[in-house]
């Protein structure tokens, strides 16, 4: 096995756990139901996201999606990091029952465009209030922590939902209304579900009761160009995880679990968007685990004063912003 599922305890019925680290080379792992945001504190580490590499400095994000396989590492260089992770329980009732689990989010502060700034960084301020208020848990009383921690909580789905789901991500044409995007949301959800069967986008456009050509002209004016690009994504997207997780599955039984009839052609999707073969794929991963070692976990307590240093960095910063 290349990467393992890792379960996240949350205490409390709390709907965000958060736990502090220095990385080293994290084994590469998914959450089944936990969205989860890393922040790097101190020193740069790098996050391998569906094999793509950001690098993080001191105040940088990047989400990771549940069923996303990332892991986070340093070199030898920057062994002197402090990272925290806040995942998010998605079967808690905060969020329960309202798709949060069925969108893909394009999250991270390297790379990100003017546009998004602002919502990047009202995103990083609600998670240094996350995290002065776990700092601070133990001198409020039980209620107003948990009413806190609750309001912080949905504001970090909410700015995500709104403003770097995946719709955002590939939109080029802002003409597109909420409506639209809402549509797009449970477009995104049945193809997540359904994408080993054959779907179509006249399947969609029934489904949805939307017209033909307007559902071929939106995806004209994204990123992808085509519906039938975006369901290769999607499959792309899912094949990773059956490569990783399952190793007793051939190449081309991967392929055929995720909706493609031919090898070739999945062989084919799979480097467009990796960069190298399935098989490569797995070689990688077999090279880099031969390195992994066990992150070292603090309390926050145990790290308070590195913790208020950086919150009060962080605010320094987008004071001058």
């Amino acid at each position: 096995m290349f990467a393992k599922e890792q379960s996240v305890a949350f205490e409390h019925n709390s709907p965000v756990a958060v736990t502090l680290y220095r990385v080293s080379r994290q084994m590469p792992h998914y959450h089944r139901n936990e969205l989860e945001i890393i922040m790097c504190l101190q020193g740069t580490v790098e996050v391998y996201s569906m094999h793509e590499k950001h690098v993080l400095h001191a105040g940088d994000i990047k989400e990771a999606d549940t069923y996303d396989i990332h892991t986070v590492t340093a070199d030898v260089e920057n062994t002197d990091n402090l990272v925290v992770s806040f995942h998010f329980d998605l079967t808690h009732p905060l969020f329960a029952g309202k798709g949060y689990e069925l969108l893909y989010y394009v999250c991270s502060s390297d790379g990100i465009d003017n546009a998004k700034k602002p919502a990047l960084d009202k995103l990083r301020k609600v998670l240094w209030a996350m995290l002065y208020e776990e700092v601070h848990k133990y001198t409020h009383s039980a209620d107003d922590n948990e009413e806190r921690i609750n309001n912080l909580s949905k504001e970090v789905l909410r700015i995500l939902r709104n403003s770097f789901q995946y719709f955002n991500d590939i939109n080029l044409d802002d003409t597109y209304s909420k409506d639209m995007q809402d549509r797009f949301e449970h477009i995104i959800a049945y193809m997540l579900e359904n994408y080993a069967d054959k779907i179509t986008m006249r399947d969609i456009c029934q489904m949805e009761h939307l017209n033909y050509n307007y559902l071929s002209q939106f995806f004209k004016t994204t990123s992808l160009k085509t519906f039938r690009a975006f369901l290769h994504e999607i499959r792309v997207y899912h094949s990773e995880h059956l490569l990783l997780c399952n190793p007793e599955l051939s190449v081309p039984e991967v392929g055929y679990a995720c909706g493609f009839s031919d090898p070739k052609f999945f062989y084919r999707e799979f480097k467009k968007k990796h960069g190298h073969t399935p098989h490569q794929h797995r070689i990688w991963y077999r090279n880099y685990n031969r390195l992994v070692s066990d992150d070292t976990v603090y309390s926050l307590q145990e790290k308070k004063q590195a913790l208020y240093e950086s919150i009060a960095c962080f605010y320094s910063e987008m004071i001058k912003l």
